[in-house]
């Protein structure tokens, strides 16, 4: 709890104290200077508004992936379960290259394939395009895990007693769904929110993106201006403060507002509900839903390949990149060691002590780093490391620090869930028969819980391997992976870039072949 609370919460927010002891210089800079002032609503405006149209997009095209998932049978489901995963798979930097290349006008210089869409010229559509790439499987994930919780035989009553099935999920599963449905808009919403890497890179990849820019985009750029221009230090923190603030309070309320909301609304129209249950109508929403999903996430994911066998190979120097790839794996690496090591813990906290007051407030406080943009929670710690004088200010420490703060809630928030689904008469039996807490956590509940730890481990890996904003808005001249793809972009280097793209396309697929690998050799023991 310690460590949980004053290295991932207490930086994550630390930003907000710049109101109170730097006044001054945010109304001299920021409030008083019509034009930053105008670029930086512009810019937060935009990035809610994406955010937005984003997570309904989700919705509409999710929830019947969702259904089909786990309410119907056919043939290639499990193929398709698998390819709603893949998007997981791929970095955010290099989704943005290769969806950019897709949708997207780009360069001449950039030799995009023929076939490619190469139609959207508006960088505000691009992005929207880019973000429901990436937001997609988290929706339906989200969807389909209470969904395949909700018992059927209320639905089959329903049909029973001559309602059709649009009727039935309607009026009665809808309901029981709000749970999972406040899951995935808040995930979706805050994952659009935060994402700067991708933006950046896609923004960058495009023919004319008009300076178009997103609060996240805004910080990532003007934190690598900070050492030539001190000034931009109140901007930087006043769209830092604005994004966590304006992310915690319109999450908060979605959330009330949509528990809140009364289901079913309206009444009941039967004669148009049984015509849309029936005939080619299902069919024709089920196979809207898969050409969505084939045609605008898992193309533009998986784009890059066929943009670097068809480009002009140019001279490539592997060194640099190889550098930045095993540095992001060395910082992957220990980020994902301390969230085991220091999440499990917490996860169990919390899984086993509902009934105390503090539990419930640590439950809360590990959204917090999910639902503010990385950009802004990097540079708030970067902030906070710099001025404690608490560490040495390395580059690598720093970095460390502030991807443990955005991934050590994802491996909390799978052991934890994990925990809460098995039974504690496990381990009650076994101390009963003299087994100590270790003996009983080691030899009857980490069995059981394992496949989640490692999911955990597997996520936190890929988001750290993956992540571009946090990183730039601590160690602006990093040399990640992600970053250095970034700088190959804005130089031109095309081609290189794709190639480092599939690399970390690559690595992170292994990894997720091993997690299910791994998970499936234990439930068939």
């Amino acid at each position: 709890m310690v460590f949980f609370l004053f290295f991932v919460i207490l930086p994550t927010v630390y930003i907000l104290s710049y109101a109170f002891t730097n006044w001054g210089s945010i109304q001299t800079f920021v409030l008083d200077d019509p034009a930053t002032m105008k670029v930086i609503m512009d810019s937060i405006v935009a990035s809610f508004q994406i955010a937005g149209i984003v997570t309904v997009i989700d919705v509409l095209v999710g929830l019947p992936v969702a259904w089909m998932m786990v309410r119907k049978q056919f043939r290639g489901k499990r193929f398709l379960d698998t390819l709603i995963d893949m998007p997981l798979a791929v970095p955010t930097a290099a989704l943005g290259f290769s969806s950019a290349i897709f949708f997207a006008l780009t360069p001449e210089s950039l030799q995009a394939p023929s076939f490619a869409l190469n139609a959207i010229s508006s960088p505000y559509l691009l992005i929207i395009l880019l973000h429901v790439v990436f937001s997609y499987p988290y929706m339906v994930r989200s969807l389909s895990a209470i969904l395949v919780q909700i018992d059927q035989t209320y639905e089959t009553a329903g049909r029973n007693l001559g309602a059709s099935a649009l009727t039935a999920a309607r009026t009665i599963t809808l309901p029981l769904f709000r749970a999972g449905l406040v899951t995935g808009i808040i995930l979706c919403f805050a994952r659009s929110l935060s994402e700067t890497g991708g933006t950046m890179i896609a923004l960058a990849t495009m023919a004319n993106s008009q300076d178009f820019q997103t609060g996240p985009t805004i910080i990532g750029q003007w934190k690598g201006l900070l050492g030539t221009n001190p000034d931009l230090a109140a901007p930087l923190a006043f769209v830092s403060i604005l994004l966590i603030i304006l992310a915690l309070v319109l999450l908060v309320v979605l959330k009330l507002v949509i528990m809140k909301v009364r289901l079913p609304m309206g009444r009941i129209w039967p004669y148009p509900e049984r015509f849309l249950s029936r005939g080619l109508v299902p069919k024709a929403k089920d196979g809207v839903a898969i050409l969505f999903l084939i045609i605008f996430v898992l193309v533009p994911s998986f784009f890059i390949f066929s943009y670097v066998m068809v480009a002009t190979p140019t001279s490539l120097d592997w060194g640099p990149f190889i550098d930045s790839l095993l540095f992001s794996f060395l910082i992957a690496g220990v980020v994902t060691v301390i969230d085991i090591a220091l999440g499990v813990p917490l996860a169990l906290y919390i899984a086993k002590n509902h009934t105390g007051k503090i539990s419930p407030i640590l439950d809360v406080l590990v959204n917090v780093p999910l639902i503010v943009p990385t950009a802004a929670l990097g540079y708030s710690l970067g902030v906070f490391w710099t001025s404690q004088s608490l560490i040495p200010t390395y580059d690598v420490l720093l970095i460390i620090l502030a991807h443990v703060a955005f991934t050590y809630p994802l491996v909390v928030r799978n052991v934890s869930g994990a925990v809460e689904e098995v039974d504690p008469t496990f381990e009650e039996t076994a101390r009963t028969l003299g087994a100590k807490p270790v003996q009983a956590f080691g030899r009857v509940l980490y069995p059981m819980i394992k496949g989640s730890i490692l999911a955990g481990a597997i996520m936190a890996f890929t988001r750290s391997l993956g992540e571009t904003g946090a990183t730039l808005a601590v160690v602006s001249n990093a040399n990640t992976a992600p970053v250095y793809i970034v700088g190959l972009i804005t130089a031109g280097g095309y081609y290189t870039a794709g190639l480092a793209c599939i690399v970390l396309i690559v690595v992170s697929y292994i990894a997720m072949l091993t997690l299910r690998y791994i998970t499936n050799g234990r439930r068939s023991r």
